[in-house]
């Protein structure tokens, strides 16, 4: 067994600990601001199990000083009031270490360049992330898998192989082989998984994609259609139910679809043209989608029995025929731009240079 390794990571599955630093003791990195796309919760920790400290208002900037392993949270450094009986062993000189939920914030700067677990003031423990393994001849690079940024390994590690944690990538298996980010000695490397494979749960770890407008269209474009597709099931069972002369449920019916704010940033569909005809279909199919659930929770508002008559049936199912088709559009052009992101152009040359 390994007696040295990278990170404190125990056997898979298993956890990562970390005890309390001091505030200033964190590293240099490039700065990264977030802001607040709604009124939002400040916890404690990483998750939604913390103790609130404060709600941050809307459209507010704070510096970011470091994420979870999978980025589903970041640390800000918050200097604002924090709400009555809030604990404070999280805050030194005034400056309190919160985290935030990512989905809440949009950001500039590169997180996967952020501290893992930012700030520790208290001691927590997590789950360890993916591991891969690396010695003497492993193919490690800074800033992006590069013969030109390619490093040496250090020399210094009496064993011949050990394990670190992977905490980010750039791409996925759909684009062939992709990039993964690794801790290493303190520092954050790339690799490929050309060299070491694809880890397990690959599929968790942040994406680096983001960094880059067309990458940012593509995650956001993906996610919406997946959304979309997610209610318009929903409804197009009830409507379709109904047709068939069956009853069907009331209960649970979806909320409108709409776009997260940052999905399309006009900056990049101007920077990103080839983008528009995607956008434009989800756009048309979230239109018939929330149509067609009107129509639905007028039904259901409806004291007594609730009787459609059949040309409200047709009219509906012409609203979730029209959104399946706007749907299908936006799926079917979205592979081949996931195929020519330029992200990864000129990234194939990993022959050992």
């Amino acid at each position: 067994m390994l007696k040295q390794m990278i990170l404190l990571i125990l056997l898979s599955g298993a956890l990562v600990l970390a005890g309390p630093v001091a505030a200033q003791s964190q590293p240099d990195y490039a700065p990264v601001y977030v802001t607040t796309q709604d009124y939002t919760v400040l916890r404690a920790g990483p998750g939604e199990n913390w103790e609130r400290l404060a709600v941050l208002p809307y459209g507010t900037t704070y510096r970011a000083t470091g994420r979870t392993l999978y980025g589903r949270w970041l640390q800000i450094v918050y200097e604002g009031e924090l709400d009555a009986g809030a604990r404070t062993d999280f805050t030194v000189d005034g400056v309190t270490y919160g985290w935030v939920a990512y989905w809440l914030l949009t950001w500039t700067g590169n997180i996967l360049q952020l501290p893992l677990d930012g700030v520790k003031l208290v001691p927590t423990a997590r789950e360890a992330g993916p591991i891969i393994y690396l010695g003497a001849g492993s193919y490690i690079y800074e800033r992006g898998v590069n013969p030109a940024t390619r490093v040496a390994y250090p020399t210094d590690y009496p064993y011949p192989v050990v394990r670190v944690e992977v905490t980010g990538r750039l791409g996925s298996p759909d684009n062939g082989y992709f990039m993964l980010q690794l801790k290493f000695n303190n520092h954050y490397y790339w690799t490929g998984t050309w060299a070491v494979g694809v880890p397990g749960e690959w599929w968790n770890l942040p994406d680096a994609a983001y960094l880059y407008p067309y990458g940012r269209l593509l995650i956001q474009l993906r996610r919406e259609i997946s959304h979309a597709g997610d209610v318009l099931d929903d409804i197009g069972g009830r409507w379709r139910s109904l047709d068939e002369g069956y009853t069907t449920t009331c209960n649970d019916i979806p909320e409108d679809f709409t776009l997260r704010e940052s999905s399309f940033s006009a900056l990049d569909l101007d920077r990103e043209p080839i983008y528009r005809p995607t956008a434009a279909a989800l756009l048309s199919a979230r239109d018939n989608i929330n149509a067609a659930l009107g129509r639905f929770r007028q039904i259901c508002s409806q004291p007594g029995d609730r009787l459609v008559n059949p040309a409200e049936i047709s009219a509906a199912l012409a609203e979730i025929e029209a959104a399946e088709r706007y749907l299908t559009v936006a799926r079917t052009l979205l592979p081949p731009l996931q195929n020519a992101d330029p992200a990864f152009a000129g990234n194939s040359s990993h022959s050992g240079n």
